[in-house]
């Protein structure tokens, strides 16, 4: 019933993928943040860039930045030149240059004169990767719901008697409802919500999916939410004054499976040759949901393989 979060651009994306690339192949403690804004020493003024990477070496912090390119043309000493400048100029200890497409010779020279270091990302295919990162499909499972009714019952002044449905109910909203127009409104301090939002609200105050398998068919439960006589609802036939709404709901948790044919697959590579394999499952319904493993391309112990990700815990 909520509407879904927006997907970066690609070169966001990009940008994101290489700070967690970094922050999986550094040691725990690494704080890594993408984008970030440093103070010019020259200038003064704030300058941005594509991600940061902050370590405490002895009592000293370190400051390493990041800078992606996602282009098609090999990257060339211009940019390591300008690279360079700019670290210079806000003070970092050393900056990481990554691109797609690779760096010609001029640029990796003056890269290794200037503090830069030069990574390339390339795709792997199944067979290419490493094979301690064998993990064949990730299951992610997602909460469902479809709403099955909404029924509503007047406010009455002095009457403490708690109501159930379906014997209390005066008045069930149409099936055509829109579920995010705000037909309730506060006289008091004049706010608005929607179904949608009342649903919200019984997830926080609630936990409406307790005892539902995974799996499973739709348990359908109806929630019972009580207003003091401050709040009105809009119906067809003019508003009311509400008492209680009740509100029924098909819930499940169902699956998304994603085999690792459709996981990002990535080498993440510097000119010497040594490089990183990192499998990236991400689900396709939720932005943020991943579930990752990484370890070095040559790498036979499945001890340093580093497990990240972010998706919901269960709370206890």
């Amino acid at each position: 019933m909520t509407a879904r979060r927006r997907r970066n651009p690609e070169w966001r994306e990009f940008e994101l993928l290489i700070a967690r690339i970094e922050a999986d192949a550094g040691p725990r403690g690494l704080v890594v943040k993408s984008p970030d804004r440093l103070r010019c020493k020259l200038t003064g003024r704030l300058r941005e860039v594509d991600a940061s990477i902050r370590a405490k070496v002895g009592t000293t912090e370190m400051l390493v930045t990041i800078e992606c390119r996602r282009r098609s043309k090999l990257q060339d000493v211009t940019w390591i030149e300008q690279l360079a400048t700019k670290k210079s100029s806000i003070g970092a200890d050393r900056t990481i240059a990554v691109s797609v497409s690779g760096f010609s010779a001029e640029a990796q020279i003056a890269a290794s004169h200037a503090g830069v270091s030069l990574r390339k990302i390339s795709d792997l295919t199944v067979t290419d990767i490493n094979p301690i990162l064998g993990l064949d499909l990730v299951m992610f499972w997602h909460k469902a719901c479809a709403i099955t009714g909404a029924g509503i019952r007047a406010y009455r002044a002095g009457d403490d008697t708690v109501p159930e449905p379906p014997d209390d109910v005066e008045y069930i909203l149409p099936p055509d409802t829109d579920l995010f127009a705000p037909i309730f409104h506060d006289t008091e301090d004049g706010s608005s919500w929607s179904l949608n939002d009342v649903w919200r609200k019984v997830q926080e105050a609630l936990n409406p999916y307790a005892e539902i398998a995974k799996g499973e068919p739709p348990i359908t439960r109806t929630a019972r939410i009580p207003y003091p006589g401050t709040v009105s609802i809009d119906t067809p036939h003019g508003p009311w004054k509400l008492g209680h709404v009740f509100l029924s709901m098909a819930m499940w948790i169902e699956p998304e499976m994603i085999p690792v044919e459709e996981a990002l697959k990535v080498s993440y590579s510097d000119p010497d040759g040594s490089s990183v394999h990192r499998v990236e499952f991400s689900s396709q319904r939720t932005q943020d949901w991943r579930i990752s493993l990484q370890a070095q391309s040559d790498s036979q112990d499945v001890s340093e393989i580093r497990v990240g990700g972010n998706w919901p815990h269960n709370k206890e």
